[in-house]
């Protein structure tokens, strides 16, 4: 059979390109090509940075999907279906909203591809496929086949991603991971990380996973490994990390320079709603970074706004904090409410919910707060984001932070990083701003 694997953009205004700092190369793409049985024939089609050719020689398409683009992929598998292709789709999304998603497709597979798609494959061959069928976590894949998209390496960031893990012990209420997973955690070889690691050619490693550290032992055999390799990496983590300065130590000697950490909110109130108070708990959040930073490591901090006790008060503390500490970045972003989440039932059920299935919304825009917060209006919301990343990202907020970004990690690469991000982000804080989600990419230019 003729496989054509699709993977789904979002919108964008006309005459602009896709936002480069969300072209990361589609490593879920690489997964399926690997798992999928040499007999058959591939390709790909990346919507971010090209046209999707509808007359293309395929049996199958396969397309993984996310929530934020789920009504495009919804028009892609109608026009595929249309053309009499077996359509297939997976994804978070699939197993988030599978119903949603049956209308438009063949075959909708829930939770993870690995031990089913040989299977689904098997069963389109022989015309005898099942509507619907689940895959169980199993992360024994090997090495992923980047060959699928190598043509198109150029265009996608300078930073290879290799997954670690899925899943996280945490159980946060807005989180579709935790949805997802139901906090349970599961991690790849070792052996398969670092021959994947070995097998790629760029210079800085994204190690996918949602919390590393959801298993320390398995983290420490895999720093231990990775020191071996003389690379650059950057990961996400929990805050509390700050709390083993061995871990930190192991990690800043195995190449780790940058962490991704949510913060979420700097008010304890918001911490309780979200499920995370344990965040609060710990205390001493400068004291926390300030060890993270003494380490040798900088950090990519994150935070969500919308939740009940934001004001404009909490914009202005949250923006001190990430100035006094000098970030490497900072995520700005306004509460999504992602389905099958805590945070989904609980304002639907308070009827706070301005669209209950806003990801199909027709004109609906990157950046709308899709819910009624208790002390702001939503428009106030997207434009404290705004506001927070318009500061952050001036050119003499980065000039400032970027003496830290030496000084803490010694490393000519990540400074070189740090510029290239900032300025990037800079240039596209109205960028993202007003981007059409499900728009029809195939007649914008590109």
């Amino acid at each position: 059979m003729k496989i054509l694997f699709i993977l789904p953009g979002i919108g964008k205004k006309p005459g602009e390109r896709y936002l480069k700092s969300w072209l990361m190369e589609p490593l879920t793409i690489a997964v399926l090509k690997r798992l999928t049985p040499s007999q058959h024939e591939t390709a790909f089609f990346d919507d971010r940075i090209e046209t999707i050719d509808y007359e293309a020689d395929c049996d199958v398409v396969a397309i993984t999907t996310e929530t934020y683009t789920a009504q495009r992929a919804y028009a892609i598998a109608d026009r595929f279906k249309a053309r009499g292709k077996v359509v297939i789709a997976g994804g978070y999304h699939a197993t988030l909203c599978p119903q949603d998603i049956a209308a438009h497709t063949d075959i909708v597979v829930t939770g993870n591809a690995e031990s089913v798609w040989a299977s689904v494959l098997a069963d389109v061959e022989k015309g005898q496929y099942k509507p619907r069928y689940h895959g169980e976590t199993r992360l024994d894949y090997g090495l992923p086949d980047r060959s699928i998209y190598a043509a198109k390496m150029h265009k996608y960031l300078p930073i290879a991603l290799v997954e670690v893990g899925r899943g996280c012990r945490h159980r946060c209420e807005f989180c579709s991971i935790h949805s997802y997973y139901r906090g349970h955690y599961e991690h790849r070889p070792v052996a398969d990380i670092v021959a994947e690691i070995k097998s790629c050619k760029h210079r800085l490693f994204f190690l996918v996973d949602d919390s590393i550290l959801s298993d320390r032992h398995f983290a420490r055999e895999l720093f231990t490994e990775i020191a071996k390799l003389h690379i650059t990496w950057v990961t996400q983590v929990t805050l509390d990390v700050a709390r083993d300065d061995d871990l930190l130590r192991l990690m800043r000697a195995s190449g780790c320079l940058v962490i991704l950490i949510g913060f979420e909110s700097m008010n304890v109130a918001n911490l309780q709603l979200m499920n995370k108070s344990w965040n609060a708990k710990m205390g001493g959040q400068d004291d926390l970074v300030e060890r993270i930073h003494r380490a040798g490591i900088s950090i990519y901090a994150s935070f969500v706004f919308g939740f009940d006790s934001d004001c404009e008060q909490t914009f202005d503390e949250v923006l001190e904090f990430c100035r006094r500490h000098r970030f490497f970045v900072a995520a700005f972003n306004h509460l999504l409410v992602f389905p099958d989440t805590g945070t989904h039932a609980r304002l639907s059920a308070e009827g706070r919910l301005s669209d209950d299935r806003w990801w199909l919304e027709d004109g609906y825009e990157y950046g709308t707060v899709v819910f009624r917060p208790t002390l702001l209006e939503p428009g106030q919301i997207t434009g404290y984001c705004r506001r927070n990343k318009t500061r952050f990202y001036a050119f003499a907020s980065i000039v400032r932070r970027a003496p830290a970004q030496i000084v803490r990690t010694r490393s000519a690469l990540l400074v070189l990083a740090y510029w290239y991000i900032n300025v990037l982000f800079h240039f596209e804080v109205d960028k993202r701003l007003g981007i059409p989600i499900g728009a029809n990419l195939d007649e914008a230019s590109r």
